[in-house]
């Protein structure tokens, strides 16, 4: 567990995140990994003094299973799973929706290769659906650790949504913006490719509602943290588009 900016800490494996954001002994996880990923989490929070009993929520950038893993495994110990009211059907029947396929892939990369392994070792390539999720709306702040605010970036999913801690000056961004294009060797702030969104155009326009926030880290659902004002991260995803 890697501590990424106050109090939050970054957890997963090389090619993709999830997060944890700490507030006192109070926990709120941002996404979920792999389904085989709790035991990551678990002993994190074990090398801070704390235990998965610390978990108040957990919120779900999109329904993609390399971010909701053991999200439905914590909810049945009645943990609120939380993701934005566009995207609540996707996570629970698998409508409004798609998992990219690895046949989609450019399989002769070498990196394509290390990510699609990965995500097998995270239990990614096993899919299932949450029994409930509660739906949040644009601009709702959520009264948990950190006090997240919704921010609805739509085109990855139906339902994508960013999260802002205001007072810390963070955005976890999900696969709306990356610092890791998994499929190939660039890395700094960008978009991934158009085969991983469920609506380029609709992906590409959402950038705008991340250039329009006050934040100084950026922590991705896929790649390492990015420091500095999210404008210019922004640009630099435009410049490479």
């Amino acid at each position: 567990m890697q501590l990424v900016a106050e109090s939050i800490y970054r957890l997963g494996r090389k090619h993709h995140n999830f997060y944890a954001v700490v507030d006192g002994r109070r926990v709120t996880v941002i996404d979920a990994g792999g389904s085989r990923e709790l035991p990551l989490l678990e002993a994190g929070l074990q090398s801070i003094g704390l235990g998965l009993n610390a978990v108040e929520a957990v919120l779900l950038t999109h329904g993609h299973s390399d971010h909701v893993g053991f999200a439905r495994e914590v909810s049945e110990s009645g943990v609120p799973v939380m993701a934005h009211e566009a995207e609540a059907a996707f996570l629970t029947d698998g409508s409004r929706g798609s998992q990219v396929q690895p046949m989609d892939l450019p399989l002769w990369r070498r990196q394509t290769m290390a990510f699609l392994a990965e995500m097998i070792r995270a239990g990614a390539a096993q899919e299932y659906r949450l029994r409930s999720v509660q739906t949040l709306t644009d601009g709702e702040v959520v009264d948990i650790p950190g006090k997240p605010r919704t921010l609805a970036t739509p085109g990855h999913t139906a339902g994508h949504a960013a999260y802002i801690l205001e007072d810390r000056r963070v955005v976890f961004s999900g696969d709306a913006l990356v610092t890791d294009g998994l499929i190939h060797s660039a890395t700094g702030p960008q978009m991934l490719g158009d085969v991983f969104h469920h609506d380029v155009a609709l992906a590409r326009a959402s950038l705008r509602r991340f250039g329009g926030q006050s934040t100084d880290v950026l922590l991705p659902g896929h790649g390492t943290p990015w420091y500095g004002p999210i404008a210019q991260a922004v640009a630099q995803a435009r410049a490479a588009l």
